[in-house]
């Protein structure tokens, strides 16, 4: 936590080029000592104060991937979490939706692998909400490698494992957008996501109508 805070610059507009790489090296040496992983999450679930204040912010359980905070830095800059892409038994098959993220963010693989598919989104029409998505890359991450992401990338991550999950020790930056955003490739088109009070409130006013047709 201390090299995150002190090391990187958060602030800069580009992350993937200046300040990705040192993420990256964090991130590595620390999966590279699971002690480290150990004692935060013991002294997390040991301190009722502490879990209270990132309970909130995880998300568990998750029909792809469940998401743990273990960090949130004090002036908000990046958080810290942990996550598990389920296997393919566990999540009966589903698949991630294309979609992007309203803040830079960096990864390690701890166990397991994942696919990653990484596109370019052309003719983006926020009025009408729509949109064109072609392929960028496609690669396989597996343990102990590592990826980083600029805010707004479109991704996909799958596992495509049966039996085994794939965990990853994950930081994220502030946010640099409004929202984030999921795409229908087929259909050219995208809904934008929110924090999860506004999605409950969205959710809620569309119930009271009786209309389903609501993210």
């Amino acid at each position: 936590m201390r090299a995150l805070e002190c090391e990187v610059d958060w602030s800069t507009a580009d992350y993937a080029g200046t300040q990705a790489p040192v993420v990256e090296r964090i991130l590595h040496e620390a999966a590279a000592h699971h002690d480290i992983l150990r004692e935060r999450t013991e002294q997390i679930v040991a301190d009722d104060d502490l879990f209270k204040s990132l309970a909130p912010h995880s998300n568990y359980p998750r029909i792809l991937m469940d998401k743990f905070v273990i960090h949130m830095d004090p002036e908000d800059r990046f958080r810290v979490r942990l996550h598990r892409f389920k296997s393919r038994r566990q999540n009966g098959g589903a698949v991630e939706k294309v979609h992007s993220h309203k803040w830079d963010c960096s990864t390690v693989i701890l166990s397991g692998a994942y696919r990653e598919r990484q596109f370019e989104v052309f003719d983006l029409d926020e009025e009408n909400r729509t949109c064109r998505v072609e392929p960028l890359r496609e690669h396989i991450l597996t343990a102990g490698m590592t990826n980083s992401m600029a805010t707004g990338l479109a991704h996909q991550v799958i596992n495509d494992s049966d039996d085994e999950p794939c965990l990853t020790l994950f930081v994220r930056g502030r946010s640099r957008q409004p929202n984030a955003r999921i795409f229908d490739i087929e259909a050219g088109s995208f809904y934008n996501t929110y924090g999860p009070d506004r999605q409950l409130k969205v959710g809620l006013l569309h119930m009271g109508r009786v209309d389903p047709d609501f993210h």
